[in-house]
């Protein structure tokens, strides 16, 4: 369809507005253009509104020529004011080919980036995008900033095995009760989290409100699963709980730290392919070019548009970019941080195009550790075979070390070394460890105490209510002593080891069972009964004259033999009420 040309003056400069009302199709192209509607509403405003958008406006621009921006740019100088057709050949002709100048107007003119007046010929580009352009380039500052490496980080990461340990601590002792869609009850919930870090517990009362895990809870409940650590286990009931198997769990914290490292990697990154299938690719790159900076901080979208290949099924949206980063960043680079590969910082960036004068920007850049990965990945064949070989590793077949050998060789010359008898329990039973301590001694003493982590240590103390709390979720004190011995500093006080046997010795002095009564007219019914040997299995024995403890399970054999004996019981099982009153006032007694 061919463009409609405007009755336009050379001397006026013409607002949206205004060539709206001179001729309603007239915008219709460019609204097209920047998905508007030309038909509904204040087009012009809407308009505007859209050509304002700058990313979207940006990702449009970029695909336009050289020689199409080039003439964009010449046109927007004139602020909506109409200019000859001839002044655009005579501003190209040293530079450009008149046909390439024919060319790149009736294309501009097509897709709607142009409007064409009439008598004398001339092109015309609204003001508006001459205020949008003006601003590209501080969006594209702000898109794709960078920090020199001096610029110090807010959060180093790391933080998933020492997570792994409280969690596997909370399950082993709390045992907590859940529905039988696995969703943990807000107070389960609530003191799970007061146990875990900022970056686990982060909107954890949010998820709580709908019943539901944070993110990374999700993730460390998958490694644990994946691992065999964790299994659900359903009750009778029909209750469904965690259960920790201390064997498999054993397994893992006794490894060396490069293979735990990479069994925590591996899990996330098959995550990351579980959610978007064909990443892996993507992935590699991510860690070969974010080593290629030297420690720069980089913005997450400069990390996407760099790392992004057509072998990868992970794209950059250039109309949409914030969304592209907030995807690598929830998605990629803080699960990637969380097991510190990554680590982040943040700055305030001026935003001229909008309202705000600055806005806080996220930076991201390898570790020491995930540098070690990418220089193992860059001396690969084949990076994305290497990422692929790490989603499918088996932790304990033995011919994981020999393929991953040159990775952990290069992890082990970073990783700090797991320090033994590092373990100080002062004479008020509260306690320090330094965090490069062997991750069972923090795992036993997320078991037995109140603990917290800090900048460089692991601390905390050790109380009544937590040793009784590790007894009751099935933890053997023996455990607690061996630890304090095998892994001190030095001696603790003599009234540390007399205090935790006394707390220890108070517990499993009583015991709860269940059970059922068998409440008989006479003494000598009750008598008869027990003497019964095919009853033997099932009556625990007299808790009175005329009174029988059975196990619950017996109870259709004994209404059997009861029947046949011509004794018929009630039906169904009396409560505590309908006893009382047949053992004290008689059984006809209402």
């Amino acid at each position: 369809m061919p463009n409609r040309k405007l009755s336009l003056r050379l001397d006026h400069a013409y607002t949206l507005e205004e060539i709206y009302a001179l001729n309603k199709t007239a915008l219709n192209k460019m609204c097209w253009l920047f998905d508007v509607s030309g038909w509904v509403g204040n087009v012009p405003k809407l308009l505007r509104e859209a050509i304002f958008h700058i990313p979207r406006f940006a990702g449009v621009y970029h695909e336009l020529r050289e020689e199409e921006q080039s003439i964009m740019a010449f046109l927007c100088e004139f602020a909506g004011k109409p200019v000859a057709i001839n002044q655009i050949y005579e501003k190209y002709r040293s530079t450009v080919p008149v046909k390439t100048i024919d060319a790149a107007v009736t294309d501009l003119l097509q897709k709607g980036w142009l409007l064409e007046g009439q008598m004398p010929q001339s092109l015309l580009a609204i003001p508006d995008f001459k205020k949008t352009l003006d601003k590209m380039s501080a969006f594209y500052y702000f898109l794709e900033a960078r920090l020199p490496a001096t610029h110090s980080a807010i959060d180093s990461g790391g933080q998933s095995l020492t997570d792994l340990i409280e969690l596997s601590a909370f399950l082993y002792v709390e045992k907590p009760k859940l529905t039988v869609k696995k969703f943990m009850a807000k107070s389960v919930l609530r003191r799970l989290m007061s146990r875990l870090s900022s970056a686990a517990a982060d909107q954890w009362e949010e998820a709580a409100d709908e019943n539901l895990y944070t993110n990374m809870t999700r993730m460390l409940l998958g490694i644990l699963q994946e691992m065999g650590a964790l299994k659900v286990v359903v009750d009778k009931g029909d209750y469904c709980y965690y259960q920790l198997n201390g064997e498999k769990w054993d397994d893992f914290i006794f490894s060396p730290a490069s293979h735990r490292l990479l069994y925590i990697l591996s899990w996330q990154i098959s995550r990351i392919q579980y959610h978007k299938g064909g990443s892996l690719p993507f992935i590699a790159n991510l860690f070969k070019y974010a080593a290629q900076v030297k420690g720069t901080w980089l913005t997450g979208a400069s990390l996407m548009m760099k790392s992004v290949i057509d072998e990868s099924s992970v794209l950059f949206h250039d109309k949409d970019p914030f969304s592209s980063e907030e995807w690598l960043e929830a998605v990629v680079l803080e699960p990637f941080m969380y097991c510190g590969l990554f680590e982040k910082t943040t700055a305030e960036l001026p935003t001229q195009w909008l309202m705000e004068e600055k806005m806080p920007r996220n930076f991201w850049r390898l570790t020491p550790l995930g540098l070690a990965l990418a220089q193992w990945l860059a001396e690969e064949k084949d990076a994305g075979k290497a990422i692929s070989q790490m989603v499918k590793i088996d932790l304990y077949h033995k011919d994981t070390e020999v393929i991953f050998a040159p990775l952990f060789d290069k992890w082990r010359q970073v990783l700090p070394a797991e320090l033994e008898q590092q373990l100080i329990i002062q004479p008020d039973l509260s306690f320090f460890v330094p965090k490069s301590v062997s991750p069972y001694v923090v795992w036993m003493l997320s078991v037995f105490a109140e603990t917290q982590v800090q900048d460089y240590v692991y601390q905390g103390e050790i109380t009544r209510s937590s040793i009784l709390r590790a007894l009751k979720g099935g933890a053997s004190v023996d455990d607690l002593f061996a630890l304090i011995t095998d892994h001190s500093k030095v001696p603790p006080a003599e009234n540390v080891l007399c205090t935790l046997q006394q707390w220890a010795t108070a517990y499993d002095k009583t015991l709860f069972a269940r059970a059922m009564i068998l409440a008989c007219d006479t003494p000598e019914m009750a008598s008869e009964i027990l003497a019964q040997s095919k009853l033997s299995n099932w009556v625990i024995g007299l808790v009175g004259p005329q009174v029988l403890l059975i196990k619950p399970d017996g109870e259709g054999t004994i209404r059997k033999w009861l029947e046949k004996k011509n004794w018929v019981p009630r039906p169904g099982v009396t409560v505590g009420e309908g006893l009382y009153t047949w053992l004290t006032t008689g059984k006809n007694e209402k």
